[in-house]
C-alpha cells in the first residue's frame, strides 16, 4: 500500500514540474531558414496558450500546431522528458525552384509556395513568370524527372511556360529547349541527350536559338 501511495506522489509531482525549453533537432540533409532563437519564441508562444505551463496541462499537439503553421515548417514533433523539458524536432520544407516574378518565392515537391528566407537561400533552378497552379503542379513533376537525369539536372538552369509551352534553359548555351507539353517527356529527354551529344562539339550549335523537342520522336533546330 506504501509503495503505491508513493508512486501517485510521485506521479503528481512530476505532472506538476515546471516546463522548459531544452532541445531543437532538426532533420539532417534540409535548409535550415530561420534562426534557433525564432523557433524558441514559436515555442514560447505555444506554451503560453497551452492549458498550464506544467507537464499535467501541457498540450503538445498546440506546441506541434504552432510550429506547423510556419511558412518554412513541413513538420515538427514535440516531446517532453522526464525532467520537465520539451524538446522538438523540425522537418524543414526543401525547395524544389525559385519563383521569379514580380513577387520571388519557392515551390515544395508538393507544387506549393513558400516564401525566400533572409537567413538562408539554396540554389536551385528559377522559373520565370508567375504559372498557375495547374501549371505548378505540372512543372513539378518536370523538374522532378529532369532531376533524376545526372546530366540533365546539371544542364537545365531555368523553366519557363510560354506560347510554345514548357522551355527550359541549358546551362552555357545560346539556344532554349522547347519541351512543349509535359508528356513524353523520358523521350524527349533521350532525344535532346542523343542530340546534344552528338553536337555539342560542332560550331553550328552555337548559331541556333532554339531547339524544339515538342515533335514527336524529333529534334527540330531553328537559328
Amino acid at each position: 500500500m506504501l509503495t503505491v501511495v508513493l508512486g501517485v506522489i510521485m506521479h503528481q509531482r512530476n505532472q506538476k514540474r515546471l516546463v522548459t525549453l531544452k532541445n531543437i533537432s532538426w532533420e539532417d540533409n534540409r535548409p535550415i531558414w530561420m534562426p534557433k532563437d525564432s523557433v524558441n519564441k514559436l515555442l514560447k508562444l505555444a506554451l503560453k496558450d497551452s492549458v498550464s505551463a506544467f507537464k499535467s496541462g501541457l498540450n503538445l499537439r498546440n506546441i506541434e500546431q504552432t510550429l506547423n503553421q510556419n511558412a518554412w515548417v513541413e513538420d515538427a514533433q514535440s516531446y517532453v522528458t522526464i525532467d520537465g523539458s520539451v524538446g522538438v524536432h523540425v522537418i524543414t520544407k526543401i525547395p524544389i525552384v525559385r519563383i521569379q516574378s514580380d513577387s520571388s518565392y519557392y515551390l515544395d515537391n508538393l507544387g506549393e509556395p513558400f516564401p525566400l528566407s533572409t537567413f538562408k537561400s539554396v540554389q536551385v533552378p528559377f522559373v520565370y513568370g508567375n504559372p498557375s497552379v495547374k501549371r505548378r503542379h505540372a512543372l513539378i513533376e518536370v523538374v522532378r524527372q529532369i532531376t533524376k537525369d545526372t546530366f540533365m539536372s546539371d544542364h537545365i538552369v531555368s523553366y519557363e511556360w510560354t506560347s510554345d509551352g514548357l522551355v527550359v534553359e541549358p546551362r552555357h548555351q545560346e539556344y532554349s529547349i522547347v519541351l512543349g507539353t509535359p508528356d513524353q517527356l523520358h523521350d524527349k529527354i533521350k532525344n535532346y541527350k542523343a542530340f546534344y551529344a552528338k553536337m555539342q562539339d560542332s560550331t553550328v550549335l552555337k548559331t541556333y536559338k532554339k531547339v524544339n523537342l515538342s515533335f514527336h520522336g524529333q529534334v527540330v533546330c531553328s537559328k
